[in-house]
This record gives structure tokens, C-alpha cells and sequence, in this order.
């Protein structure tokens, strides 16, 4: 049987009696679907997946993304995106070391931005007897509804920029700074020019209405917006630290701690997530697979 126990005041979402290594009947998966939009982001405890097990489940809920930054892509596997601080032989990060280290929602930039993510934990570091490296939600629809009427009003016509340019850029300054503090940092690909090329900013509403629960929600965030668009920069940005601040107050936050076998979904549309970097040099490592979602209303593609 399944159970859904809630988690969060505002999301989060334990659902137990499903084993995702077996397809879903309909009638089970209903339940699944529901439960996951209701609670925004959603648990599975002690899973025993394999990739193509990973890819069958999260496949049902729409087309599978694979990730601009091939070099982190599972081999033989690209809808998977690999989430680690480990290394190959040669040295090399075997995933993406920095993902999550702002506050974002996955591909925000993109021309389709993701509808959901699965993220499997297959290798979670402890201390102490501790799992490290939580991850933080926050519901921007929740943030959204709390907000005083004139500022929905003043907020209904904004349009903010999302840059997979300038989260590189935010990353590597950030990775700089760890070097400079002496904190283990492992060297990641540059984006190629072509990598860059093939996300080009985007200018989207600010307020987002969610196509599935047709919610309203904030659809900017500090990894992924670089500026306000058509708005004078000390304006904007004083303006975007006000939402960011807003969103990710405690009221509206969820804080997952891992443990392996936990498959973790979350609904970009309707939140924004925020990794907790307090593990290295623990090994960590976890596998993502991305839900393309439908384009944004009155979006568009910056040259």
C-alpha cells in the first residue's frame, strides 16, 4: 500500500510501499503523480536502482534532458547526469563537483526548463555517524502566495534573465575562492564555446504559473538569474536580493538529509534547491535524471 507522509509545512513529502525497480500500474503511478505535485518534492526511501531502472520511472513523467555538459553525462547512460566529488584515475572530476552550490531551479535556462528531477543517492558521505551534504528546498509558489498584493501586481509584468553563462561564471568565482582558502576543489571541464552556444540566455516572466497544479510561483533564483530585464541594474538587482531573501526564508525551506537508496524528485517549476558543501574530502555520489517541461509564456531567446 502506499503512503504519503508529509514532511514540510509548506513541501516535502515521505511515500513509502512503492518499489520504483518494478514499473508502476496506472493506478499506483496516479497516485505517485499526485502526491509528487502536491508536496512539491517527494522521498523514496531504501531504492536498489539501476540506471536504465532510474531512467524507466522518471521517463514516464515526460522526455528526458541530457545534460549540456557531456563530460558528466553516465557512460552508456547520457539521460543521467552525475553528481559527485570523486575522480578517475587521471584526476579528473567524474561529475559535477559544484552543482548546487546557489540557490536554483535545473535549466532554468534553457528554452524548455526542466518539469522535475530525480536524484538517486548511491554513495552519501558520514561522519560521526552523521550523513553530511543536505539539500534545501524552497517553495517558491509558497513564497508566491505570501506576498502583499501590490508587490504580485508590480511583479506581473517583470522579466528576469536566466544565463547558463553567468552561473559558470558565479561557479568559478566561487571555486577561486575555495582555492584561495585552501579548501579541496577538483579541477572541472570549461564549457567549450559550442557548450555555450547551445543555451543562450533567456528573458522569462518572473511570475511563472505552474502547468500542472496552475500555481503561481517565483521563477527567478540566485545560481541561474543574471539581471532584471528591461530595468536599470541597482533597481533589479536590489529588487531580485528582495525575492531571493523572500524565497528561502525558513517558513517557505525543506532540508532533506541522504541517505543511500533515497530517490529524491522535486518540481523545478515549483521550487528552487540549494546543496550544503560540508562533506569533502568524503566521497559522494549520486546520479540525476532531468524532466524536460514546457516552454515559459511570453519567454523568449536572447542573441
Amino acid at each position: 500500500m502506499i503512503t504519503v507522509t508529509k514532511l514540510g509545512k509548506h513541501l516535502g513529502a515521505r511515500i513509502t510501499g512503492v518499489d520504483l525497480s518494478k514499473p508502476l500500474d496506472d493506478n499506483s503511478f496516479a497516485q505517485v503523480y499526485e502526491a509528487f505535485f502536491d508536496n512539491e518534492v517527494v522521498v523514496f526511501p531504501g531504492q536498489k536502482l539501476t540506471p536504465p531502472q532510474q531512467i524507466a520511472f522518471t521517463q514516464r513523467f515526460g522526455t528526458l534532458e541530457h545534460h549540456v555538459r557531456k563530460e558528466a553525462r553516465l557512460a552508456d547512460h547520457p539521460e543521467i547526469f552525475i553528481l559527485s566529488n570523486k575522480v578517475n584515475d587521471q584526476g579528473e572530476a567524474i561529475g559535477a563537483q559544484d552543482a548546487g552550490r546557489f540557490w536554483h531551479s535545473d535549466l532554468s535556462y534553457k528554452t524548455h526548463p526542466s518539469l522535475l528531477s530525480a536524484l538517486y543517492a548511491i554513495e552519501i558521505p558520514v561522519k560521526d555517524g552523521k550523513p553530511l551534504g543536505d539539500t534545501r528546498f524552497a517553495s517558491s509558489t509558497a513564497a508566491y502566495k505570501a506576498l502583499p498584493e501590490a508587490m504580485k501586481q508590480k511583479l506581473a509584468e517583470l522579466k528576469n534573465i536566466h544565463s547558463y553563462r553567468d552561473y559558470r561564471i558565479k561557479n568559478y568565482a566561487a571555486q577561486q575562492e575555495d582555492m584561495r582558502l585552501g579548501i579541496r576543489t577538483v579541477q572541472e571541464h570549461a564549457p567549450t564555446p559550442e557548450q555555450l552556444a547551445s543555451v543562450p540566455d533567456m528573458a522569462t516572466p518572473v511570475v511563472r504559473v505552474h502547468p500542472v497544479t496552475k500555481r503561481k510561483g517565483l521563477f527567478v533564483s540566485e545560481g541561474h538569474t543574471s539581471h532584471m530585464y528591461d530595468m536599470p541594474q541597482e533597481e533589479g538587482d536590489k529588487l531580485l536580493r528582495q525575492l531571493y531573501d523572500h524565497i528561502t526564508s525558513p517558513e517557505f525551506v525543506y532540508t532533506h538529509h541522504w541517505e543511500p537508496g533515497d530517490l529524491l524528485m522535486w518540481d523545478n517549476i515549483a521550487l528552487q534547491h540549494k546543496a550544503t558543501f560540508d562533506y569533502d574530502p568524503l566521497p559522494r555520489l549520486l546520479y540525476r535524471t532531468t524532466v524536460r517541461g514546457p516552454a515559459v509564456a511570453d519567454s523568449k531567446v536572447l542573441a
